[in-house]
């Protein structure tokens, strides 16, 4: 009797065993929540989350007299605005815009792609076309996240000049109306 009863005992364990894996694993994987800033890679849901919005960065504030200025603009495509101004007056400003842009997404980052970008500079001397900004792009994390949600300006081959403040690191913009 115990020759056949220690096999069928051990059957069981073992069933029981991997049972109880499949179980666990299912339980993982069914009990995960999605945190706010997690992305499936789906540029629809991006570019809808995004639109309409504009996002600002003053430093040290919007009327200080000499200050840095970015604004990341959702409204019509995407638009990249920088300025500097020392003494109450524009030094040098920037734009970059495309009406619209390509979304990449890896995990809770995600990479906004200028579609034939058009640059213009209005101040020192205004000039259109006047640089390449095609390798240009802007890295957010938490995009579904609005408290959390950070920019990060990529300019690879170094072609944004002053006042561009090109941030090699993530950076929180406040979320305000569009500034004309």
């Amino acid at each position: 009797m115990m020759r056949w009863a220690m096999p069928a005992v051990l059957g069981i364990a073992l069933l029981m065993t991997s049972w109880s894996a499949v179980a666990l694993v299912a339980s993982s994987v069914c009990s995960r929540e999605e945190s706010p800033g997690a992305i499936e890679a789906d540029p629809d849901r991006v570019q809808a989350e995004l639109d309409g919005r504009s996002f600002r960065q003053f430093d040290p504030d919007r009327d200080a007299d000499e200050r840095k200025g970015v604004v990341l603009d959702f409204s019509d495509g995407v638009t990249l605005w920088a300025q500097y101004a020392e003494d109450g007056h524009v030094v040098s400003e920037w734009e970059v815009r495309a009406s619209t842009y390509r979304v990449e997404s890896r995990g809770e980052e995600v990479t906004i792609t200028f579609v034939d970008p058009s640059a213009c500079r209005q101040f020192p001397e205004e000039c259109s076309a006047c640089v390449d900004t095609s390798s240009v792009s802007i890295s957010i994390r938490n995009v579904f996240d609005a408290d959390g949600i950070r920019f990060r300006i990529d300019d690879p081959d170094g072609v944004l000049t002053s006042p561009f403040p090109v941030f090699g690191s993530w950076t929180s913009f406040e979320e305000d109306e569009y500034l004309e």
